[in-house]
């Protein structure tokens, strides 16, 4: 006769009390108690509000700090951060500048997710967005000398086909995709003759866009993608082998 089976539980972990007053913040912050650019009572008065040692609050406010939920300023004090989604990316921006992985990660994160938004984009996109994307690449011929002002045309090219694609959660997450690749476009605007293809490429994009067809367009932009990281890659290899003033 076989023994009965031991059960066996998990130990239920408790939260520290700093993780806790992290926790009540992030509920004001979500709920609009606490709003962007609000000043944060002194530590003090949160302590004693919170019914909590203050040493837990300077912890939980360091936290949310480091992810750009809360912004300490000295000599003023602790204010909700904007909540906006570039500057709550910043964090992970710095994260991927550091880890050479994770901007491959990105790239191959982008070709998968962004060639699916421009075919779903190019069944719903509405006249008034082909006419912006018509005049981003108009814009962007004539701005082949001047790398970051191509790169904020490019950026808006891109974001109006996110916004295309009517998929809040798509939007959302291809939005952060594209904001966290910053550091890569910062390299490959300086690649020779890649700004040129890029424009051929944001044509070829549009004329999918215009056909509506979204096996051209999803093609298209997984080519264009394709080539930015390529470009990256070389890139990035040469200045680890030739690093500026070296």
């Amino acid at each position: 006769m076989s023994s009965p089976q031991v059960l066996t539980f998990p130990p239920i972990v408790q939260r520290s009390v700093s993780e806790q007053v992290a926790q009540s913040l992030l509920s004001m912050i979500r709920t609009g108690l606490l709003k962007p650019g609000q000043q944060l009572p002194p530590e003090r008065e949160l302590a004693l509000m919170l019914g909590v040692g203050r040493p837990a609050v300077r912890e939980a406010i360091r936290g949310l700090a480091v992810i750009g939920l809360l912004r300490v300023r000295h000599g003023e004090g602790t204010f909700v951060g904007s909540l906006v989604l570039r500057e709550l990316l910043e964090p992970l921006e710095l994260l991927i500048e550091l880890n050479h992985g994770a901007l491959d990660a990105l790239f191959d994160a982008r070709l998968i997710i962004e060639s699916g938004v421009a075919a779903l984009a190019a069944t719903l996109i509405s006249d008034e967005q082909l006419a912006r994307l018509e005049a981003c690449v108009a814009d962007e011929s004539s701005m082949l000398n001047s790398p970051e002002v191509f790169a904020a045309a490019d950026m808006t090219f891109h974001e109006t086909i996110i916004e295309a694609c009517g998929n809040a959660l798509l939007e959302s997450i291809t939005g952060s995709l594209y904001v966290l690749g910053k550091k890569s476009r910062q390299i490959t605007s300086q690649v020779p003759n890649l700004l040129e293809r890029s424009l051929e490429d944001h044509r070829q994009i549009l004329a999918a866009l215009q056909a509506r067809d979204p096996v051209l367009a999803g093609q298209a932009m997984r080519q264009h993608l394709i080539r930015v990281r390529d470009a990256y890659r070389s890139s990035s290899q040469a200045i680890e082998l030739h690093p500026p003033g070296a």
